[in-house]
């Protein structure tokens, strides 16, 4: 007798398949959902957290996130294969994690350290279902870009019911706790929408993203965060260079490489102007070369970091420990830094300084390599990669937000912070990024 499956049997299999890639596809979609209303909503929006509330944490936080795990290792378990080679391609970013947490033993605050990384280890691996269940990077890209045009609209219409809490004296904060957050969200926001009508292939669809993005660019402009407008417009500069680079050819490459040419010797001109001192070049151009007094913070959490040179003060154990504890304890009064409130300041204003103070200099190194890696890959899987330009458009996206991650960390700490916006969303882009090839493997396929 044969043993070849019946028609009935191959028609049950094919059902079976069918059963278990829709179950995986709602998996992915609601721990997707998830992480965006995690990220971008969060647990209490138009709230603000007192200083005792941030070393305590949050019950609410606590639990959507644990959810969010549980919800991520069934995700991990269903799509094995491609977590296990995740896992594999992204030994750089999960032993760093791993170091996190080990930190604990030389910690300042153990207890804390086990707390807080914790939170980047489950949100790490929240990050890794996500990537692990994905299948369509380009409809990946459209649930983002939808999703946070609603987020937009959310601080929007929030920012006119309740304009006492959402608008502050130096600029519109919207649900979260200060404006250079609700800045960042609406850059990562202008970026996404961006390279979304980059990818679009029909008319309407442009004119749709293009109405999509007013909200955005209206948002970002009211919060009047500095850092967050300025990286958006290089951001839209760039992405507008490489369209144009893909539509016009070599010529226009080579263009571009000798206007950046020029650009560099205008400024290295411009700075021998002023006989080569930055002080007095940024006070020039800047208006002021302490970016708002972060001078004096980077100074003093350099000397901090300087007394943990290899291994740190433990992660998450340095700021937001309590305020008898608070490090700015030890400055004397005299100086802006010394005379805040206690417990004002919880972070460096620099990523790469913050991390330093957390886990010493060696493994802030190694994040920076690992961003810069992932930012990399991305970039060239965009410009050259084997896929259609709207799969290349949300490959593009998520590099672009990996550069703008290290530029926005010379001014802001979010370097691997757990919790941040940022920080959450680089992790993730790494991970869909080490997924490349398999996305070019499934095209190639199709």
């Amino acid at each position: 007798m044969s043993d070849a499956p019946t028609p009935a049997s191959l028609r049950n299999l094919a059902d079976a398949r069918g059963l278990a890639r829709a179950a995986g596809d709602s998996l992915h979609g609601v721990l997707l959902a998830g992480f965006m209303l995690y990220t971008f909503i969060g647990t209490r929006p138009f709230a603000d957290a007192s200083v005792a509330e941030r070393v305590e944490g949050s019950p609410l936080d606590r639990f959507a996130v644990l959810g969010l795990f549980l919800l991520a290792l069934v995700t991990i378990v269903v799509h094995y294969r491609a977590a296990a080679t995740l896992f594999i391609r992204n030994l750089p970013l999960v032993a760093f994690t791993g170091f996190c947490m080990a930190s604990m033993v030389w910690s300042d605050y153990p207890g804390l350290t086990l707390r807080r990384a914790l939170l980047l280890v489950f949100l790490t691996t929240i990050a890794a279902g996500i990537a692990a269940s994905l299948q369509d990077v380009r409809r990946f890209h459209t649930w983002w870009f939808l999703g946070l045009t609603g987020v937009m609209l959310v601080n929007l219409v929030g920012t006119a019911l309740w304009p006492g809490v959402a608008i502050t004296d130096i600029g519109v904060r919207g649900l979260y706790t200060q404006k250079n957050v609700a800045g960042l969200v609406a850059m990562i926001t202008v970026i996404c929408g961006a390279t979304w009508i980059l990818g679009a292939t029909r008319a309407r669809s442009v004119g749709l993203g293009l109405l999509m993005l007013l909200p955005a660019l209206l948002f970002l402009i009211i919060t009047k965060s500095k850092t967050s407008i300025g990286l958006t417009g290089v951001a839209v500069m760039m992405i507008a260079v490489l369209a144009c680079a893909e539509w016009l050819g070599a010529r226009f490459v080579l263009l571009m490489i000798a206007l950046g040419l020029l650009a560099v010797t205008a400024l290295l001109g411009l700075f021998a102007v002023f006989d080569f001192n930055l002080d007095a070049l940024l006070t020039a151009t800047l208006g002021d070369a302490s970016f708002t007094g972060r001078d004096e913070l980077w100074a003093f959490a350099l000397r901090s970091a300087q007394e943990r040179f290899w291994l740190g003060h433990g992660y998450g154990a340095f700021w937001d420990v309590g305020l008898a504890a608070d490090p700015l304890q030890r400055l004397e009064p005299g100086t802006w830094l010394g005379d805040v409130e206690i417990g004002t300041i919880n972070q460096a204003h620099n990523g790469y300084l913050e991390l330093w103070l957390h886990v010493g200099l060696p493994a802030t190194i190694a994040a920076a390599l690992i961003v810069a890696a992932g930012a990399l890959s991305g970039t060239a899987q965009a410009i050259a990669g084997p896929l259609g330009r709207p799969a290349r458009a949300a490959i593009g996206f998520l590099a672009m937000l990996l550069w703008l991650y290290l530029l926005h960390n010379l001014t802001e700490a979010t370097l691997f912070m757990r919790g941040t916006v940022l920080s959450n969303v680089a992790v993730l882009c790494l991970f869909v990024l080490s997924r490349g090839r398999d996305f070019a493997a499934g095209a190639g396929r199709a």
